[in-house]
């Protein structure tokens, strides 16, 4: 049955949607925690680490949101880190001993057999990579963390309030963010010293990350909303690319410079696209994800690898201009191709116009310095 999944077209849509289903589930579990009682109370440590599952399950639900958004672009990262958030639905369900969190068991654990399943349907690249300035800001963010929840604990004797690591953790998140609410102080001259370190380095360190990790994911959708801009005057909203094949790739690209594209592609050829690409992964002929794709809307589309079933379907989806690239021009056009480019007859063209002009101007050099 888990083969016949994984094989369906809709599978990486169906994994979207349990994806979804969790979080959901998983915040309205978080919330109605909140306002019920445990069927069991845990006491100790155990008490604690109830509590703690109780308000970080709605947290790991909007997380998981998140990640079903990625999942939907094709991001193997976004799909590992659906994997871990849906298994830690599951023992977040167990820890909080409460009949309503039953439901969110079951479907975690339904949800990891679906994922498991579709594995092979995300394996787009994400093209995350930090720079030496990136990974220095994410380390200082961590020690600040680190070195405050130590810090607090070790000195809970000179804090009002700080019984714990939960509280440890509290006071430094509190301090660091300058939120400061004033229920966690510290009374002794060495707990004064700690907090007063912790706001100077716990502020500058989330603000010198905050930087250099969103400072360039800013500049590129400044980058794509110049492009769109320079799209819109040129008449051209959007272009789709169908299909991956031959020169789909620097298609793209080129095309992504001066307009948005979208995408419509089996996920095993899309990796290190650039993040702003909308991409849709499945089939290709499939005439419903060329709708849930948006193609109807897009001013123009390029069928990668000329297939007349992919030409068909699309020419089903849409009436704007179809280039289609082929070495047979003729099915591309009997199925609704506007405009049919011979790669390999491009290429001659191109190579014979360049070496007839390098000629004439080495003979037109020759000539003059004779």
């Amino acid at each position: 049955m888990l083969d016949r999944l994984a094989d369906a077209r809709s599978a990486g849509s169906l994994a979207v949607r349990v994806v979804v289903a969790v979080a959901v589930v998983s915040i309205a579990t978080g919330v109605a925690a909140i306002l019920t009682d445990p069927a069991l109370t845990a006491a100790g440590p155990a008490a604690e680490i109830q509590a703690i599952a109780e308000f970080s399950a709605t947290v790991v639900g909007f997380a998981l949101l998140v990640v079903a958004w990625g999942m939907r672009r094709g991001y193997r990262v976004a799909y590992v880190a659906a994997a871990a958030l849906v298994a830690l639905e599951a023992v977040h369900g167990v820890v909080q001993l409460r009949l309503l969190s039953i439901p969110l068991v079951v479907l975690s654990v339904g949800g990891l057999a679906v994922l498991v399943a579709t594995s092979e349907r995300f394996t787009r690249s994400a093209g995350l990579t930090l720079s030496a300035t990136q990974f220095g800001a994410v380390v200082a963010v961590v020690g600040v963390g680190c070195y405050g929840t130590a810090g607090a604990y070790a000195l809970r004797g000179g804090f009002d309030g700080v019984g714990g690591v939960v509280d440890a953790v509290y006071f430094t998140v509190v301090t660091a963010t300058t939120v400061g609410y004033g229920d966690v102080h510290p009374t002794s001259l060495g707990a004064r010293l700690f907090a007063a370190s912790l706001v100077v380095l716990g502020p500058a360190a989330v603000a010198v990350a905050a930087g250099s990790l969103f400072g360039p994911a800013v500049e590129a959708r400044l980058a794509m909303a110049g492009r769109r801009v320079r799209a819109h005057r040129d008449g051209i909203e959007r272009v789709a690319v169908v299909g991956f094949e031959g020169p789909a790739r620097a298609i793209a690209e080129r095309l992504a410079e001066r307009a948005a594209v979208t995408i419509v592609a089996e996920n095993q050829r899309l990796e290190g696209l650039p993040a702003d690409v909308e991409v849709h992964a499945g089939e290709p002929t499939d005439e419903a994800l060329l709708e849930r794709a948006g193609v109807a809307s897009c001013g123009g589309v390029v069928i990668a690898d000329g297939s007349p079933d992919a030409v068909r379907a699309t020419r089903e989806t849409t009436a704007a201009p179809i280039v289609a690239v082929a070495a047979d021009p003729e099915p591309a056009v009997a199925e609704g191709a506007d405009v049919v480019i011979d790669p390999r007859s491009a290429v001659a063209d191109a190579a014979v116009a360049a070496v007839l002009e390098s000629s004439a101007q080495s003979a037109s050099a020759a000539s003059q310095s004779g």
